[in-house]
């Protein structure tokens, strides 16, 4: 079991390294920040296996793999808070991520330049949803339990202020939508 406060200690600035992911999880109306292997958001391990195994792949037993995510081979609404406590699950705070994002902002050209900083995914318990937006790696919203929905589709943005409010966006900064203004960057970067 890999567990990542033992190996990278307090939240640091090398712990926010393109070899985690960060996502959003919602449990009983709270957001929490999550710090974790990539693989870690993806929530149905018997539905990604089956998957390999149908492409001819030799993969391990699901027992054996979900050792690296405290047991777990499927995360859900029953078992939330089991994965939100694992080991190898760190917890951010908004207002780290945003002393981070504030610190690499004026030398950002676009998104893309700050992008470990956002999150690849939204774990919806409450309303038993996954969104995912990424740049790379697995497909987390196909491998969703029983019973939720998994979408591609850009959360940050989307999502009603109910479910994600933008006192928990660490983008919002004294009002100013930095996501947003990094996004114009982006765009007026493309058109030179």
């Amino acid at each position: 079991m890999i567990d990542l406060a033992k190996i990278l200690g307090p939240a640091a600035t090398d712990a926010l390294d393109p070899q985690y992911a960060i996502a959003v999880a919602r449990r009983r109306g709270s957001i929490h920040w999550l710090l974790s292997d990539h693989d870690n958001f993806i929530l149905d391990w018997r539905k990604w296996r089956d998957d390999f195994v149908k492409a001819g792949y030799d993969v391990p037993s699901l027992s054996d793999a979900a050792t690296v995510r405290s047991g777990i081979v499927t995360v859900d609404e029953t078992n939330a808070d089991d994965f939100l406590a694992a080991p190898e699950v760190r917890h951010l705070t908004a207002a780290y991520l945003r002393k981070h994002l504030i610190g690499r902002f004026s030398e950002a050209r676009s998104w893309w330049d700050v992008a470990f900083l956002f999150p690849i995914a939204f774990l919806d318990f409450d309303n038993k949803k996954l969104a995912a937006f990424y740049a790379a790696g697995a497909k987390i919203e196909r491998y969703v339990p029983d019973g939720w929905v998994g979408e591609f589709s850009d959360f940050a943005d989307t999502y009603p202020e109910a479910v994600f409010p933008s006192a928990d966006k660490f983008w919002i900064v004294d009002g100013k939508d930095l996501l947003a203004e990094l996004n114009r960057r982006g765009s007026a970067h493309e058109e030179e």
